[in-house]
């Protein structure tokens, strides 16, 4: 059976991955390290050269259970790793915004993309126009915060999260009429589900393509 080591940021992502790919026939063996996340809170958030330390020592430790391949759902630990770092493993490595790139930069009109961990936005922005660039795309991309969210699902208040999430979103819809809307984080995918389902408006996020794609590459059978 095909093994596949995640790396987290936060626990609560581990149920999304085994929902994702309950149907299928594939073992995931769940890694996770807040240390991060909650770093980047303090009066001293790590530097990006500390923060790919940490990556790469992950990643070293995630090869151990010798997996077919890695899934980094963590935005800040994926902003951190770089070509060298994929080109050095024997195994594909997939993040969760790679091809979430793919959707967003091909969407033709306004987007709105809301963003929940301000310590994200700069790292994953930087690699989204670089991706877009690469392909001759300009995508329309309006960027958005829910202000002190994050500190909510840090401190494990998931329904005070769930809650701050949706009213960013209402107030996109009713202020983005004609945009697209998008979450850049996996965190928002339960909301975003919940979102349109109660309102119809299809929200894109990163969780579906990052699961087709690995799917696709790893032909991963039904049960």
């Amino acid at each position: 059976m095909t093994r596949i080591a995640c790396l987290h940021g936060h626990h609560s992502n581990i149920p999304l991955l085994d929902d994702a790919f309950s149907p299928r026939n594939v073992e995931l063996v769940h890694f996770v390290d807040p240390g991060l996340l909650m770093q980047n809170g303090g009066t001293r958030p790590p530097t990006q050269e500390q923060a790919h330390e940490k990556l790469r020592s992950q990643l070293s430790w995630m090869q151990a259970c010798l997996p077919d391949a890695i899934v980094i759902t963590c935005t800040q630990y994926a902003a951190s790793l770089t070509a060298e770092d994929e080109a050095s493993m024997n195994i594909p490595v997939f993040t969760i915004d790679g091809p979430f790139f793919d959707e967003v930069t091909k969407c033709t009109g306004p987007q709105a993309l809301l963003f929940s961990n301000p310590a994200t936005v700069t790292p994953t922005m930087n690699r989204l126009w670089k991706h877009a660039s690469a392909r001759g795309l300009a995508p329309q991309i309006e960027i958005h915060l829910a202000d002190g969210a994050f500190d909510f699902i840090m401190a494990n208040k998931q329904q005070a999260y769930h809650d701050a999430i949706w009213d960013a979103l209402q107030t996109l819809c009713d202020n983005h009429l004609s945009a697209s809307l998008a979450v850049a984080q996996l965190s928002m995918v339960p909301v975003a589900h919940h979102f349109t389902r109660e309102s119809g408006i299809p929200i894109i996020h990163p969780l579906q393509s990052l699961t087709e794609r690995i799917v696709q590459t790893l032909q991963l059978s039904h049960k």
